[in-house]
């Protein structure tokens, strides 16, 4: 669990490290150069040339998201060499998430609410995974949920060999389904960003869980899990040492979930 932590975080945050510091400096370069045009040469000439100024910083712009969308492509193939999935109670894990993410929900003031939802009669949901690509899933999920809408209902439905992420927002356009299922970019998502929709993807399939699109109201997606193949006694070993990591993980999903947070919204 922790290499896998660190792979991801060299990764994506290492190479969205080196993207942002290279478009910071190159923004305020050309901020700089705008306002030395506009004090050096007469008004009609600085309004000639402010329309390619504006050309640039949206080029800029367009640059920046796709070098995001190069480092969330990097992890994937990696995570699937290296990531071993281990046996898990992944309604356990669930039940925390779902408390945390709730918890993160009151503090930052949103308007949000998780309801976990087992199937009746459902105790644990033994599978094969990884609690830190569960968490990058299900954060990457939870930001899509909040950008669509300050106001979200997210349910978390649980069945023998199958998880349920469904929110009540306005769902997934054509091209984001296609993108989430592996099937190619469109031109407005390689300009919009892809919020996240490869990641979902990538840690999904590290830990050999199926995903599939299901065409309802709100964003729907089904996970089949593979079946647990190892003794039982390791599960409950494993979850109770993830109990005790419910600080960094409540950490992960707040720096995680800011770009979506309302403005201000910081750790406590």
């Amino acid at each position: 669990m922790q290499a896998n932590e660190e792979l991801s975080a060299v990764l994506r945050g290492g190479l969205h490290g080196r993207f942002q510091s290279a478009f910071h400096l190159l923004e305020n370069a050309l901020e700089v150069l705008d306002d030395n045009i506009a004090h050096s040469v007469t008004p009609a000439k600085y309004d000639d040339l402010h329309p390619l100024l504006q050309q640039v910083g949206e080029q800029l712009l367009l640059l920046r998201r796709l070098g995001e969308h190069a480092a969330d492509a990097a992890i994937a193939p990696v995570l699937q060499d290296v990531c071993v999935p281990q046996p898990m109670d992944l309604l356990e894990q669930l039940r925390e998430i779902g408390a945390l993410f709730q918890e993160i929900a009151v503090q930052q003031k949103l308007d949000a609410l998780v309801e976990l939802c087992p199937e009746e009669g459902l105790q644990s949901l033994f599978t094969m995974g990884d609690p830190t690509l569960l968490n990058g899933l299900l954060a990457n999920l939870f930001s899509n949920s909040l950008a669509a809408g300050r106001s979200v209902h997210v349910t978390l439905r649980c069945a023998p060999g199958d998880f349920c992420y469904q929110d009540d927002g306005p769902g997934l356009p054509q091209d984001a389904r296609d993108l989430l299922l592996g099937r190619g970019w469109s031109g407005r998502l390689l300009e919009q960003g892809g919020l996240g929709l490869p990641l979902i993807r990538a840690y999904a399939l590290a830990m050999g869980w199926e995903l599939r699109v299901e065409d309802a109201p709100g964003m729907k997606v089904h996970f089949t899990l593979p079946p647990c193949v190892v003794d039982l006694d390791e599960i409950v070993m494993e979850s109770c040492a993830a109990r005790g990591e419910r600080e960094t993980r409540r950490r992960y999903f707040l720096r995680e979930l800011r770009p979506v947070l309302p403005a201000g919204g910081e750790e406590d």
